[in-house]
């Protein structure tokens, strides 16, 4: 089924009253994908506020598989319709027991204070961390909380057109440079000196089969477009290698929510 994508739209997700999104629009070819449109304005030169944002998607949604960057679901206490809380060593959420088994080691930082906690966090943050050295942000962490609630209003007014994990995906572009190109390019693209020459070594890692149709230096010199492309990127690959979650834990993921990244350096294209 995932042969039939052909569009893979990336959005790298501002507040809803900046101007910082970014939206990327690749296209399917022989050897791999093109970019054929990033940008941090629609057509008519608007920033993608959200009726200018909801209305490009379901515009370009045939076809299409979404990976927008930031939580699609909230933490699970944000999700719980419980009246009174008893406190979460009481709790019985297959989420919230999950942290609770962490082991001890890992339960607790240097310093005694816990390392986790289940209404900031989600455990595929935890996992991205612990697992494979990458620090995503928490959910509700310092300054995501109106991220979170923006990303968590477009899931809902964009479906049934995209569904969570059928042709909507969470993504976090450090993660799939991380995998894809290691840890010191993932640290060193963003706010940090030659980030123009560390994406550009980024994107002829890609080559040939991430290539350009527009003007690739307007993608080079902006966080958010670059992060755009990756995130449409790595819808790419998860529709032509056939991702899924793990089976360790999968019901936790399944409720919880999943950030989809390479789980490895991806091989040739068979359609190539």
């Amino acid at each position: 089924m995932r042969e039939a994508f052909r569009t893979f739209l990336g959005v790298d997700l501002g507040g809803g009253k900046g101007k910082n999104t970014a939206v990327a629009r690749l296209v399917r070819t022989a050897g791999g994908v093109s970019v054929q449109l990033v940008s941090t304005r629609t057509p008519e030169e608007r920033p993608f506020f959200d009726a200018e944002l909801v209305a490009f998607l379901r515009a370009h949604a045939e076809g299409a598989v979404l990976a927008i960057d930031a939580p699609l679901l909230p933490s699970v206490c944000l999700r719980c319709h419980l009246e009174v809380c008893e406190g979460l060593a009481a709790c019985q959420d297959p989420v919230v027991r999950w942290f609770a088994q962490q082991s001890p080691e890992e339960s607790r930082a240097a310093s005694g204070k816990p390392a986790t906690t289940a209404y900031t966090q989600r455990a595929c943050e935890v996992l991205l961390h612990r697992r494979h050295g990458i620090l995503p942000r928490e959910t509700l962490g310092q300054g995501m909380g109106p991220l979170t609630a923006r990303a968590h209003y477009l899931r809902r007014v964009l479906a049934p057109t995209f569904e969570l994990n059928r042709n909507l995906l969470e993504v976090y572009p450090k993660a799939t440079i991380h995998m894809l190109c290691g840890a010191e390019p993932a640290r060193r693209y963003k706010r940090l000196a030659n980030t123009w020459r560390v994406r550009a070594e980024i994107l002829e890692r890609l080559q040939p089969e991430l290539s350009f149709n527009i003007w690739r230096e307007g993608c080079l010199q902006n966080d958010h477009c670059f992060d755009a492309v990756i995130c449409a990127y790595t819808a790419y690959l998860w529709a032509r290698e056939g991702w899924t979650l793990p089976e360790e834990d999968r019901a936790v993921f399944e409720r919880d929510g999943w950030i989809w990244f390479p789980p490895r350096a991806p091989g040739p294209d068979p359609a190539g």
